[in-house]
């Protein structure tokens, strides 16, 4: 199984918000299953470092968070994916990177708490949970 998260699933990682306690519980269930990956894209060092800067958490701890993830690099061919990507109105560019990311990996689930990335990622048939 791979599980892909995007940033908004991984900041609750580095920030306790409502649903951190829930989502952590699902990656222990998810990490205990034999051949399964938690992945993410490398744009999600990027976002993180940023977040860090933004919200006062420390940079330690985003190299300890992608440190436990298996970090993808973006194919080049990824880009123009994400460019032409429908529904294209309303996903925005950074986002519609983490779908065409988690697409090229063959994500079993694509965890979201965007929920326009999570509107556009599931239109495009990615199976997006929300754990609460």
């Amino acid at each position: 199984m791979i599980c892909y998260l995007d940033t908004s699933a991984a900041g609750k990682l580095l920030v306790n918000e409502p649903q951190s306690d829930a989502l952590i519980r699902h990656l222990d269930q998810i990490g205990h299953k034999r051949g399964s990956v938690i992945a993410s894209s490398t744009l999600l060092e990027t976002e993180l470092r940023r977040m860090a800067s933004r919200v006062g958490f420390t940079q330690a701890s985003v190299s300890d968070l992608l440190r436990k993830l298996s970090v993808v690099d973006i194919e080049r061919d990824a880009f123009r994916e994400a460019g032409l990507m429908l529904p294209g109105s309303s996903v925005r560019s950074l986002d519609a990177l983490h779908i065409a990311t988690a697409e090229r990996i063959a994500a079993d689930e694509f965890i979201s708490y965007d929920e326009r990335q999570a509107s556009s990622a599931a239109e495009v048939g990615l199976r997006v949970t929300q754990p609460v």
